[in-house]
């Protein structure tokens, strides 16, 4: 399963929604018998990317996305094995 848009409110950091939601999102991976969890986060979203690493998210590769028009080069790719 591809996690594609995944985002918090400012009004809501720090607060475990984020972990919340990867939560649902495994939950729901495991119903329908998904194995793998996948989702790219820009590079210089560290808090993104330290809760994404603290759910057992692994990295995998760094990539260009083709955003480089809005100022976002390159991603993160990672994976949580379920």
């Amino acid at each position: 399963m591809e996690i594609y848009t995944f985002a918090i409110h400012p009004d809501y950091w720090c607060q475990g929604v984020g972990k919340e939601l990867l939560k649902f999102a495994e939950k729901q991976a495991n119903k329908m018998n998904i194995k793998v969890l996948r989702l790219d986060v820009y590079e210089k979203n560290l808090p993104a990317i330290k809760l994404y690493e603290k759910f057992g998210f692994k990295y995998i590769d760094t990539v260009d996305l083709g955003l480089e028009n809005y100022g976002l080069k390159w991603f993160r790719l990672y994976e949580k094995l379920l």
